[in-house]
């Protein structure tokens, strides 16, 4: 018996290092319940070098004072059995010499007080554990000033004496590849001595100024520096770092001037609130650029661009001072300009330009002479004026002519709704395409379907496809496949209802409409066949379904 469960059992005989592979993949809990299996895996957990005590693990804690006495001396007890089994668990690696690849301790939920000595034992017994990636979440407490609160992100005053102090021994580890701190202090440094380092996250890290400059200089191997939500600094010289190749910095609140002078950085991505000096010009390898929420100049864009020759990929989003974007790049590929409030024009010489994004007001567009593999377009509708529709299907029209395929997006399908009038005296902006996909962008509007479907079908006429989705809160996809009959122009008539003339109007000439509707994941489809001269009033018949999305969609 016992030969022919070892026969099934294959995998347990695998090598250690292949078994530790697999538990790689499973998250914390999974990886504990595989030692149940067999003692070949039960060995394996013993020795497996990534231990990640994140919110799963943790997720049975309380995470916030309880009144009850009772459950709250029940929390208390499962905090300090989960505890107690982190610093179990560390210090049965370092009584087997094992070195650790990785060490995840995610306590940001908790709000529990006091755990500055369990953190510092944890810490010291993954560096005595020669640790190579090292990632800690600390509590942020509720005692400490708020300063700016984004979903999950919150920055803070860490001078409050509550805020974790983050050890010295951490920032002179030679072990250390990968660090990742959220919610701590660092203080006055004296030394660091980060010689492996290859990768720095600070997220809602208060750090001031001359600290700062004393960590990243210690970090002469850096190659991706991300800081969020950090505050303590004004200033940020990042000189010298010759092996970098990524940095963000996203909302520090009080930095108002940053430089960057290292000649390998590929991709940088800056967002600041508050009006910031900005050096970049010596950054000439990058590749990818994104600057949001900036209160940038026209004329310092237009000089900036020149000075990177190899840069593929720009998004500009946000930045409401701009008002004239003048791009002229030989390298670009992608470009993507959104929500840029002051903008008035646009003039873009790329020749090899491939992926155009934007959103935002209709404004006005100069394009040199490329062809575009894809557009994207989302105008921001603002009002009911008919010079607006006018100029809306004017862009649509221009990227047409220089675009391969166009995909359209809006707040709720009031783009594509093309007032009668209009029709009767504009052309169709999109001719030769057998399929259009249109994005609704808003969270719990109502989408008048057919409207947008009858919208779509002056634009492009003739469609084979048209698919209108959503992907936000109740996930919805509206798929139509379109037979025509002969087109009524060749049979002697010609319809008087719309500019498309003579290519003879879809509401005359649609044989028949097949339509695919998913919500909420692909397993539901419910798929609809119309037939006959009453098609438009049956695809209006759509809302009597009785639909998931009932409460979102008006049909």
């Amino acid at each position: 018996m016992e030969e022919v469960l070892s026969s099934m059992d294959r995998i347990s005989n695998l090598p250690e290092p292949i078994l530790h592979c697999i538990l790689s993949f499973l998250s914390f809990n999974q990886v504990v319940q595989t030692t149940v299996l067999s003692q070949a895996w039960e060995r394996a957990w013993r020795t497996f070098p990534i231990l990640e005590f994140d919110k799963t693990f943790f997720n049975q804690v309380p995470s916030v004072s309880c009144n009850n006495k009772i459950e709250a001396q029940l929390g208390d007890e499962k905090l300090s059995r989960a505890l107690n089994y982190v610093e179990g668990t560390l210090r049965t690696r370092r009584r087997e010499m094992i070195r650790l690849d990785k060490f995840t301790l995610d306590l940001y939920e908790l709000r529990v007080k006091e755990l500055g000595p369990f953190v510092d034992r944890c810490i010291f017994s993954a560096l005595e554990s020669d640790v190579k990636e090292l990632k800690l979440a600390l509590p942020f407490h509720t005692s400490a000033r708020v300063v700016d609160t984004r979903p999950g992100m919150p920055s803070f005053d860490a001078h409050n004496k509550r805020c974790y102090n983050l050890p010295q021994e951490v920032l002179c580890s030679k072990s250390i590849q990968v660090l990742a701190l959220s919610c701590c202090k660092l203080q006055s440094l004296t030394s660091v001595k980060l010689s492996s380092l290859k990768k720095l996250c600070l997220t809602s890290v208060y750090a001031a100024d001359l600290v700062l400059e004393s960590l990243v200089d210690g970090c002469p191997l850096i190659e991706h520096l991300s800081l969020v939500n950090c505050l303590g600094f004004n200033t940020l010289d990042l000189s010298g770092l010759t092996k970098l190749n990524e940095f963000k910095v996203r909302n520090c609140l009080e930095v108002l001037w940053l430089s960057i002078q290292a000649l390998n950085v590929k991709t940088v991505s800056i967002q600041l609130s508050l009006p910031c000096e900005i050096n970049v010009a010596s950054c000439k390898n990058i590749k990818f650029l994104t600057l949001r929420l900036l209160s940038l100049k026209d004329e310092w864009l237009c000089s900036q661009i020149p000075n990177f020759p190899f840069l593929e990929n720009l998004n500009l989003v946000g930045c409401d001072k701009l008002k004239s974007i003048k791009i002229s790049s030989l390298s670009l590929k992608t470009l993507k300009i959104f929500e840029c409030a002051g903008l008035i024009e646009v003039k873009i010489e790329a020749p090899n330009l491939s992926i155009f994004r934007y959103e935002g007001d209709v404004v006005s567009f100069s394009i040199g002479a490329m062809t575009l593999l894809e557009t994207h377009l989302n105008f921001d509708k603002n009002n009911t004026d008919i010079d607006w529709y006018s100029e809306y299907i004017g862009l649509l029209a221009m990227f047409h002519n220089v675009s391969k395929a166009v995909n359209l997006e809006s707040y709720k399908g009031e783009n594509a709704d093309i007032p009668e009038d209009l029709r009767q005296i504009r052309s169709s902006p999109f001719y030769g395409y057998n399929n259009l996909d249109f994005v609704i962008t808003g969270t719990r509007v109502r989408v008048a379907i057919k409207n947008t479907i009858d919208g779509l079908l002056w634009i492009s006429p003739h469609l084979r496809t048209v698919t209108i989705k959503s992907f936000y809160l109740n996930w919805f996809s509206f798929k139509f496949e379109f037979s025509y009959k002969k087109q009524a122009a060749y049979e002697g008539g010609i319809a008087q209802c719309c500019k498309s003339r003579p290519i003879s109007c879809w509401r005359q000439c649609i044989e028949q409409v097949v339509v695919e509707y998913t919500s909420n994941g692909v397993n539901n489809v419910k798929r609809y066949i119309f037939n006959g001269e009453d098609i438009w009033e049956k695809i209006d018949w759509l809302a009597d379904l009785d639909t998931s999305l009932a409460w979102s969609v008006e049909l």
